[in-house]
């Protein structure tokens, strides 16, 4: 023991004393059950467990920690939010941060449950399912640009630093703070009546956050009170709780919700550089359409001009001389083709009647030496070169003797004359 007359103690020296007590072997070989509340895995595996049953608030923490860089030996990877699970290791105090840490040898699941607070949890988003604070379709968009905005977190704080920095470096506006308890017992019931305070002002939206933290730190956001007031807010809400592993309600049921104070002030209003770059692309898209525009009515008024010519008397003149020539030219080149047809005709007749003539002259020369032919066979001159007469009884040639009675003159004709005699 240290007496009170003793000399005063630095901090090093009473950390120094503190981490030789938690030497002592009674600290060692500990067995300590809790709800886990958090857990972070990795090459050193973190868990934050607290009494089971016990509001996050109220329950004391113990800090927890395995050597896993060699892999998961203990079974973490079966432990979850929620288990009740049961501790062996051995408690150490670092002057650093004045924190305690129970290295844990062994672990296992005591009661495999949600908890106490993760059932709470549970039946407030039910409820909040149930009266339809939960549905996307509800849930209103930050105005393109917002004249002033409400902030509710910690005062002073790095949030709210960080939400004016952001905010009045994007875009001029104006911004009124309504400070809270963030974390805590109280936290969900200061962060209510500064809602409350909020709502006495007329504001474009409001940005509800803090700069993260652990479950424990951040369990007033899944209040269902709170909950329930940002569900109802009159404006837009944005919350930036910054909790990624596990979202509370208030993530929820805002409009909007982000992961650091920061991110959040940047959903409202665009940024100076954004709005001269989008102002830019407005004037070379305006210059482009009123190009367009200009090409459009020169278009429209060389349309209007051809138009004008077309419908023109002289134009029409023009027009009607054209197509008289186009005609003439046709029904002379129609004339000439019919003319030629024609002439192609004749020809065509003429040489079809020479051809019809040659062969009836052809015709006719072969009949007239036939008849020639016959003719001369039955020349009467032949037969007398051959000795033969002919008798006449006057005109008439005699052919048989039967035609001639007794004393009957006849005329006998020879070659080289004719003789009359009488039949006897």
């Amino acid at each position: 023991m240290i007496s009170k007359e003793n000399r005063s103690l630095s901090v090093g020296e009473l950390s120094d004393i503190l981490k030789a007590c938690f030497q002592n072997p009674a600290f060692h070989g500990l067995k300590v059950y809790g709800e886990v509340y958090s857990l972070r895995r990795g090459k050193f595996s973190y868990l934050e467990i607290g009494d089971p049953g016990k509001n996050e608030v109220n329950s004391p923490l113990l800090k927890c920690a395995f050597r896993t860089i060699y892999g998961d030996s203990y079974g973490l990877s079966s432990i979850k939010v929620g288990d009740i699970v049961e501790i062996t290791g051995d408690l150490s105090y670092y002057s650093h941060g004045s924190s305690v840490t129970l290295w844990g040898e062994e672990i296992s699941i005591r009661e495999e449950q949600a908890g106490a607070n993760l059932l709470l949890k549970r039946k407030t988003l039910e409820k909040l399912e149930r009266l339809g604070y939960l549905d996307e379709k509800r849930k209103r968009k930050i105005p393109a640009l917002c004249q002033r905005v409400a902030i509710v977190t910690a005062y002073p704080s790095a949030a709210y630093e960080d939400i004016l920095k952001t905010l009045h470096e994007r875009f001029p506006l104006d911004t009124v703070l309504f400070p809270a308890t963030v974390q805590g017992e109280g936290a969900s019931r200061s962060l209510i009546h500064a809602l409350e305070q909020a709502k006495k002002g007329k504001f474009d939206c409001l940005i509800l956050g803090r700069g993260g933290g652990s479950k424990t730190d951040l369990s007033a956001f899944d209040d269902e009170k709170l909950a329930l007031e940002i569900a109802t807010y009159p404006c837009p809400v944005i919350t930036c709780i910054g909790h990624t592993i596990d979202t509370s309600i208030c993530d929820r049921v805002s409009d909007v919700s982000a992961i650091t104070p920061t991110e959040g002030a940047m959903l409202i209003n665009p940024s100076l550089a954004e709005v001269k770059e989008k102002i830019a692309g407005m004037e070379e898209e305006l210059n482009a359409n009123y190009l367009r525009l200009l090409d459009e009515r020169q278009m429209s008024l060389d349309s209007f001009r051809q138009r004008l010519q077309d419908l023109s008397p002289l134009r029409r003149i023009s027009l009607q001389k054209e197509k008289a020539k186009h005609l003439v030219k046709l029904l002379h080149d129609l004339y000439e083709r019919r003319l030629y047809a024609e002439k192609n005709k004749q020809e065509e007749r003429r040489r079809v009647l020479k051809e019809r003539f040659r062969h009836l002259l052809s015709m006719k020369e072969k009949r007239f030496l036939f008849l020639q032919g016959s003719l001369l066979s039955l020349d009467p001159s032949l037969a007398r070169k051959k000795g033969y007469a002919q008798v006449y009884c006057g005109t008439k040639l005699v052919k048989a003797a039967k035609e001639l009675q007794r004393d009957t003159e006849i005329t006998i004709h020879y070659l080289d004359g004719t003789k009359k005699a009488k039949v006897q």
